[in-house]
Formats: structure tokens, C-alpha cells, sequence
């Protein structure tokens, strides 16, 4: 192909059009983008109130299903809805979620819980044995009164343990 002035012109426009690209690449590498999710906890709302059972349920299953245990986490979200359904409301679990957000924080993990809260409440998932079902209260074993596991008097009320957790219906 001769080079001709029309080839000429359209051979420097497109090395103008180049380097106008590589001039907007290099200055939207060089600017600073948005602060880091650390800095965004420091804007988050002084009030903030989350009173939604999907999410405090979650949030239940999150801090004590720590095993990968599907019945498990199932377990622990339709006693937190029985308890919040005992009670006539869903307290205020910002604290928790804040805490849970900043402290080594695992999405997989929330998703898990997520997932959990999710097949409950649509009534996709049935817990079993009817023991578990009726629970509206979750006590870890070995913390519940400070005594071995067998002699425990949280363990001779549960009406389901699993992995460590006692489940058990108390009066509201």
C-alpha cells in the first residue's frame, strides 16, 4: 500500500487516539480510589438499628455454628426465629453485626449463615427431630454453667445437643 497523506493522517490520528488512552490509563492509576472498607466502618451511621429476623438469625448461626454442619446452622436459625417469635420482636443486632464485620470476618461463613436463615424462613428446609424444632434457646455446653458437660444442669433440660450446643424451650 503507497503512503499516501490520507494514510498519513489516519496513522497519526489513531497514535493521538493511542496515547490519550495510555494518558487516561496512567491518571486513573496514579489517583487514589475510595477508602479502604476499614476507614468506611469510622462513617458508619452512630444509630444504626438492624431488628431484621433474616439477619439477626443469621448472625446467631455466624457465631455459634462454627461447624460445617448444615442441620446445624439450620438448627440454630429456627431457634433464634422461635425465640424472636416468643418475644414478640426482634431485638437490635447492630452491636453484633459490627463486631462480627470487624473481627476476622469470613464471608463464605456469613453466606453459610445466610443460607441457613434463608431455607428456614421459606419453609425449604424442616429441622429434625421435633426437639430441635420447638428450642427458642441456644447454650453452649461448655461455657453454660461452668460444669463438666454430664453434670451440667442446661444439658439434663436440652431437649437436643448438637456439636457442643444444647437447644432447649423455655417459658418467654
Amino acid at each position: 500500500m503507497p503512503l499516501t497523506t490520507s494514510n498519513l493522517r489516519s496513522a497519526r490520528l489513531g497514535l493521538v487516539a493511542l496515547a490519550c488512552f495510555i494518558v487516561l490509563g496512567v491518571a486513573a492509576w496514579a489517583v487514589p480510589g475510595e477508602a479502604p472498607a476499614a476507614d468506611a466502618a469510622e462513617d458508619a451511621p452512630d444509630r444504626l438499628v438492624i431488628t431484621s429476623p433474616r439477619i439477626c438469625a443469621a448472625l446467631a448461626v455466624y457465631e455459634l455454628a462454627a461447624a460445617d454442619d448444615w442441620a446445624l446452622r439450620a438448627t440454630v436459625a429456627n431457634t433464634s426465629l422461635n425465640a424472636f417469635r416468643d418475644a414478640s420482636r426482634v431485638p437490635d443486632c447492630a452491636p453484633g453485626i459490627t463486631k462480627a464485620l470487624t473481627q476476622n470476618f469470613q464471608p463464605a461463613r456469613w453466606q453459610l449463615a445466610l443460607d441457613a436463615a434463608d431455607a428456614v424462613l421459606s419453609g425449604s428446609y424442616q429441622v429434625s427431630p421435633a426437639a430441635c424444632v420447638r428450642a427458642n434457646a441456644v447454650f453452649p455446653l461448655s461455657t453454660a454453667d461452668a460444669k463438666l458437660p454430664s453434670t451440667s444442669a442446661v444439658l439434663t433440660r436440652a431437649q437436643c445437643v448438637m456439636h457442643d450446643l444444647a437447644f432447649i424451650e423455655v417459658a418467654p
